[in-house]
């Protein structure tokens, strides 16, 4: 019985830290991607103190070195808690095996002072089992047993002792890790600190500063005029086509015209269809004039701005055909649908991109995850709409 309780707990403790362990290991994982994107974004900032850059652009790289500090710190945080898990885990693995051991203890300390004590009976059973008339294999079967009895005790105490020896060792690596991992959270939670009290140096500086909230207004208008003219290209590839679909359409009408001496109406031109919302966020800035209170300044926003969550993703606001894939200057990666009835819809700040130039996308489908990339102020969707070239307010869109 104390064998089979032994064995149990033995095969028991491996099963149950095995999801822990699995949970830990991805904690490290995500710990080392966002370290790296760190490094990235503390590079993009050393690399904009060294140049003239756009204001907006310097407090976007700030932004997003807060953001992935951030996140930094709750992957240290799930990290922790996670090793938290591991180190009580293995301490009752610990605490099971030392009872083991002791009760192991205790039945070889029985074992002996019976052995010793009753030595003889042991001798007169072996050999009463000899002298009987049975199978000989079978007498053989019995002497091994009682033989291999006393010797499986004490493997199994040797077993249940190098198993302790490992488990306190791991407890000893984890607690190692633990400390380490609280010495690197409290250097983190400083640098968050220090990039804090920067940004809003920055940012004072900006609000005081007319010269460089200029320089942010003739930027942002920049940005505008880079958008809108990749727009004005798309309708005029789009308005070109259309022609030339015209123009073949009006000379097969002739031809059937002709045949059938009966006139072919014109096709009506075909509604935009069902939209969808591509996120379902707080409405951060809408379509209109705003006062950015950061920077102090007048802008007229073309677009609207939802708040997202890293990972989140973002939707084709309707159907219709992927016209560019790629980066726009103060969107980062973007994507832009060209839907009928001339409507363009663009979808900027993304962190992934699903979708190919060409690809025809159905209502509602997804097309990328928000991101922060070339954002002043975290994770959130730049979300525009052209009627041809001139821009519409997207929430009054979708609701049409």
């Amino acid at each position: 019985m104390l064998v089979l309780i032994f064995v149990f707990a033995l095969f028991l403790s491996p099963f149950a830290a095995t999801s822990v362990d699995k949970q830990l290991k991805s904690n490290t994982d995500a710990l080392k991607k966002t370290e790296a994107n760190i490094q990235k974004a503390e590079a993009k900032v050393k690399e904009l103190e060294h140049k003239e850059s756009g204001v907006l652009k310097t407090i976007a790289e700030i932004d997003n070195g807060l953001t992935q500090t951030r996140e930094y710190l709750h992957d240290l945080q799930k990290k922790e808690n996670s090793l938290k898990n591991t180190i009580k885990g293995i301490e009752r693995e610990i605490e099971v095996l030392q009872g083991n051991i002791d009760e192991q203890k205790k039945a070889i300390a029985t074992r002996i002072r019976t052995l010793y004590t009753h030595k003889q009976e042991e001798w007169e059973l072996l050999l009463n089992l000899l002298k009987e008339n049975e199978n000989p294999e079978r007498k053989l079967y019995w002497v091994q047993r009682l033989l291999d009895s006393d010797k499986g005790v004490v493997e199994n105490y040797l077993a249940s002792m190098n198993s302790l020896g490992e488990k306190k060792q791991q407890l000893g690596e984890r607690q190692q890790e633990m400390a380490a991992l609280h010495e690197n959270k409290a250097k983190e939670e400083m640098k968050l600190q220090h990039q804090l009290i920067f940004q809003n140096d920055v940012l004072t500086k900006v609000k005081k500063d007319k010269s460089t909230q200029e320089m942010a207004i003739e930027e942002y208008k920049r940005n505008q005029g880079s958008l809108a003219a990749v727009i004005a290209a798309l309708e005029k590839r789009r308005q070109a086509e259309l022609k030339r679909q015209e123009e073949l359409a009006a000379k097969k009408r002739s031809e059937e015209q002709k045949k059938s001496k009966v006139a072919v109406p014109k096709e009506p031109p075909v509604a935009i269809g069902p939209k969808c919302t591509p996120l379902s966020g707080e409405i951060i800035s809408d379509y209109g004039y705003h006062v950015n209170k950061d920077l102090n300044i007048k802008i007229m926003h073309l677009g609207t701005e939802i708040r997202g969550q890293k990972g989140e993703g973002v939707k084709a606001a309707a159907a219709g055909t992927v016209v560019m894939v790629g980066n726009l200057p103060g969107h980062g990666p973007s994507v832009i649908l060209d839907h009928k009835g001339s409507y363009y819809s663009v979808y900027g700040h993304l962190a992934t991109v699903k979708v190919k130039e060409g690809e025809t996308l159905k209502n509602c489908q997804e097309i990328g995850t928000v991101g922060n990339a070339e954002s002043t102020n975290g994770y959130k969707l730049f979300f525009q709409i052209y009627k041809g070239t001139q821009t519409q307010d997207p929430m009054k869109w979708l609701k049409n």
